[in-house]
C-alpha cells in the first residue's frame, strides 16, 4: 500500500456503533389478595392489574371533569337569577299598566293651572289655546297647546305638561313691560322691542311714569317713533335717580326736542330740552327746594339753558 493510500485511509472517519444506555428497572410493590405486599419487577405484574389501574385513573379524571362542569352550570344559573327576576318585574308592571290604562289614560280633563302669568289671566290663555270639548287628556298634544299659547303677543315662551289622570299645567314666561304710554286717552304697555303688548286700565299702571304726546301718530308706528325714542331715553336716565323717578307723574314728548315732565305734587312743568337729561336732573334737585321757598308751586321751570334758569310763578 503506497503512501497516498495510507493518507486517504487516515482521513476516513472511523464509524462505531453507539452503545445504548441501559435503563434501570425498579421493582414495584404490589398487594396480593391476602393482604401481603411483595416486590416484583414490572414485567411480572399481571395484565389485568395494569388494566384496573388505568380504569381507576380514568375514572378519577372523569369525576374531576364532572365536578368542573357542575360548578360552571351552577355559576351560570346564579348569574341568570337577577335577569329572571327583572324580567318578571317588568312583565308584572306591563300587565298592571295594561289593566289600569283605561282608567288612567282615558279620563276627561278636570283641572287646569297656569303659572308665571302677571299681565295675562287664565282666561287669556284658554282663549288662545281653545281646548276642544272632547278634552280627553290622552288626546291633548302638549306641543300643539304650547304653540297656540305662543300666539298671544304677551307670551314669550310656554311649556305644557300633562299630569295623568286628569290635570294639565301651563308654564308661561311673559314679555316684560318696558313702559306705559298714553295714546288718545288710552293706556298701553310696550315691551323692550317697542312692540305693543296690551291695553291696561288707568288704575293699573305698572311702569310709571306714563309716556305722553303720541296722539298725532298711529299706534302701529310707535316702534319707529322718534318721540318714543326720546321718551325712553329720558325714562332710562331716571334709573340713576330712583328718588326723583318716584316723583314724576308723566313724561310729555309731544315736542320731542323739548321733553317736559310733570311731578305728582302741584301743577309744575319742568322743561328738560332734548339732551343732557342726567345733568339737568341733578341741577333741578339742587334748585327746586330754594325755588319753592320764593315761589310756591311754580307753573314752569325751564332747564334747557346752560347758563340760566327760568322760573314762571
Amino acid at each position: 500500500m503506497d503512501a497516498k493510500a495510507m493518507q486517504d485511509l487516515k482521513k476516513r472517519p472511523t464509524k462505531r456503533n453507539p452503545q445504548k444506555t441501559s435503563r434501570k428497572i425498579t421493582p414495584v410493590t404490589i398487594r396480593k389478595s391476602d393482604g401481603r405486599r411483595i416486590m416484583v419487577m414490572p414485567e411480572q405484574i399481571p395484565t389485568r392489574m395494569k388494566r384496573q389501574n388505568k380504569i381507576a385513573t380514568a375514572n378519577s379524571v372523569s369525576f374531576k371533569s364532572s365536578i368542573k362542569i357542575l360548578g360552571g352550570l351552577s355559576l351560570t344559573i346564579l348569574k341568570m337569577i337577577p335577569s329572571t327576576v327583572l324580567l318578571l318585574a317588568v312583565s308584572w308592571l306591563a300587565w298592571g299598566t295594561f289593566q289600569m290604562a283605561p282608567n288612567l289614560f282615558q279620563k276627561q280633563l278636570q283641572q287646569l293651572s297656569v303659572e308665571g302669568i302677571h299681565l295675562l289671566s287664565e282666561d287669556d290663555i284658554l282663549s288662545s289655546v281653545q281646548i276642544p270639548l272632547s278634552n280627553n287628556l290622552s288626546s291633548l298634544d302638549p306641543y300643539e297647546l304650547s304653540g297656540k299659547a305662543n300666539t298671544n303677543k304677551i307670551v314669550k315662551t310656554s311649556h305644557v305638561r300633562r299630569y295623568f289622570p286628569d290635570q294639565i299645567h301651563f308654564f308661561i314666561e311673559e314679555f316684560g313691560p318696558e313702559a306705559t304710554i298714553e295714546h288718545r286717552g288710552k293706556l298701553f304697555l310696550i315691551d323692550e322691542n317697542r312692540k305693543l303688548l296690551r291695553e291696561i286700565k288707568s288704575d293699573g299702571i305698572i311702569n310709571a311714569p306714563v309716556l305722553r304726546g303720541f296722539d298725532r301718530q298711529e299706534i302701529v308706528d310707535l316702534p319707529d317713533s322718534f318721540r318714543l325714542g326720546q321718551a325712553l331715553r329720558f325714562q332710562n336716565s331716571l334709573h340713576l335717580n330712583e328718588a326723583f323717578r318716584q316723583k314724576v307723574q308723566y313724561i310729555d314728548v309731544e315736542e320731542p326736542l323739548n321733553v317736559k315732565v310733570k311731578l305728582f305734587e302741584g301743577p309744575t312743568l319742568i322743561y328738560f330740552g332734548s339732551n343732557f337729561f342726567v345733568e339737568r336732573i341733578g341741577v333741578f334737585e339742587k334748585v327746586y327746594d330754594p325755588i319753592l321757598e320764593k315761589h310756591r308751586l311754580p307753573q314752569r321751570i325751564d332747564l334747557r339753558y346752560h347758563n340760566k334758569l327760568i322760573v314762571t310763578p
